[in-house]
């Protein structure tokens, strides 16, 4: 049987992944969970990426964000969720608080981060 995990947000340990792209990690794999969990804050517009072995939900806890996927471009406002599947090239921007699920957990020799910028 497992042990029950109670995670308490620090803010000091948020980390600024991208420029206005900030997250705070609340589960990792080192927790042995098989997904990892991260707060994420977006004022502004992260490059296209794809992860190439975590399946990724992202449901914002408020603001708007608008997601380039592959050829789609989906919205999603507060209480709302996405789930981009493996391998899957995207980009997003916008204002807004999520949570992010990765699933296997986050491994960060996973991500691939492109040049390619959203056209506005």
């Amino acid at each position: 049987m497992g042990k029950a995990i109670k995670i308490i947000f620090d803010a000091k340990k948020s980390i600024e992944v991208e420029k206005n792209y900030i997250v705070d990690n609340f589960l990792s794999k080192e927790n042995n969970m098989g997904y990892s969990i991260v707060r994420s804050h977006l004022d502004g517009k992260h490059p296209f990426m794809k992860n190439i072995r975590s399946n990724r939900t992202y449901f914002l806890l408020k603001g708007y964000a608008q997601f380039h996927v592959e050829n789609e471009i989906i919205d999603l406002t507060e209480g709302e969720m996405l789930v981009i599947p493996k391998n899957t090239k995207y980009a997003f921007k916008g204002h807004f608080d999520s949570l992010l699920v990765d699933c296997p957990a986050f491994n960060p020799e996973d991500d691939i981060i492109y040049e390619e910028q959203i056209k506005e």
